[in-house]
């Protein structure tokens, strides 16, 4: 059983925190610079503008984070993680508005302790938004090797696999090997463990076929009914145009192998090699 929608009204707000969220990170993570460069003789003016920064910078936490609770209610989300951003970027926005009172009740010793608090849980709430939005894996994925080693995190991007010599990609299984990878690069972000859209998930072969909300999104053997393929051909401002405007699209390969494969059967595990793609796919493919 699905909840009905929230009103567009309700998404339309919501969708403001993206547009929001980084204007107090930025002013409380620049606050709070400005209170160290303080310390220092040279600097010693640094911190002079803290209240005008704080009277801009607690509402806007506050609006945020409300915008941010509207945003959720469109579901798609992993609901553990989802928890954690929206309490956490609550607490940040009662912690700003906590800094700011004690800022002009002037009491320094809590009024820096409290900043320094903000920017902790404004730190773990911008990770967890960022998970949400992009993966867990977003900021790590693409870190330096030493750095990888030094926090105990696996040398490659999960389910990445060995590096596969040129000459042996045709024997790749086809989802695995071709077709996921186009997902992981377009689709996941969205429809993945952290962020399912529409309980839509490409992030496996079984998660794909069981389909999301609407139902079935692969019709084997039939391109033509199957919404993978035909969501990503409307016109890109159509509404259930995939992916959304502002996300990148997929090119006019990636489509052609999403067809070829479909029409095949989209199978699971065979090798590209034993379907024989015809030139034109072998050339899109060499080409990625």
């Amino acid at each position: 059983m699905h909840l009905h929608p929230p009103p567009d009204s309700i998404l339309f707000l919501g969708h403001f925190h993206p547009l929001l969220v980084h204007l107090p990170i930025g002013m409380i993570t620049a606050l709070a610079a400005m209170e160290i460069a303080a310390r220092f003789a040279r600097f010693k003016n640094a911190a002079a503008s803290a209240g005008l920064i704080l009277a801009l910078a607690a509402p806007l936490a506050v609006l945020t984070a409300a915008c941010g609770w509207l945003l959720s209610l469109a579901g798609g989300y992993d609901e553990d993680l989802l928890a954690w951003h929206k309490w956490l970027g609550t607490g940040t926005a009662l912690a700003a508005v906590m800094t700011g009172l004690l800022f002009w009740r002037g009491n320094v010793a809590a009024y820096r302790t409290s900043l320094f608090g903000t920017v902790i849980l404004v730190t773990a709430a911008g990770h967890l938004g960022g998970s949400l939005t992009h993966g867990s894996n977003y900021l790590t994925e693409y870190a330096p090797a030493p750095l990888k080693k030094l926090f105990g995190l696996p040398s490659a991007a999960p389910g990445a696999g060995p590096v596969v010599a040129p000459a042996d990609w045709r024997r790749q299984p086809v989802f695995a090997g071709v077709i996921g990878p186009i997902f992981k690069n377009k689709c996941t972000a969205c429809h993945g463990p952290e962020k399912s859209k529409g309980g839509l998930r490409l992030d496996s072969y079984a998660a794909m076929m069981k389909g999301g909300e609407d139902g079935l999104v692969v019709s084997p053997g039939n391109d033509a009914q199957s919404p993978l393929l035909q969501r990503p051909l409307l016109p890109v401002d159509a509404d259930d145009h995939m992916p959304p405007v502002g996300k990148p699209q997929l090119t006019a390969g990636e489509l052609a192998v999403l067809k070829w494969w479909i029409a095949a059967g989209a199978p699971e595990t065979n090798s590209l090699a034993s379907l024989q793609p015809p030139p034109e796919i072998l050339a899109a493919l060499a080409a990625r």
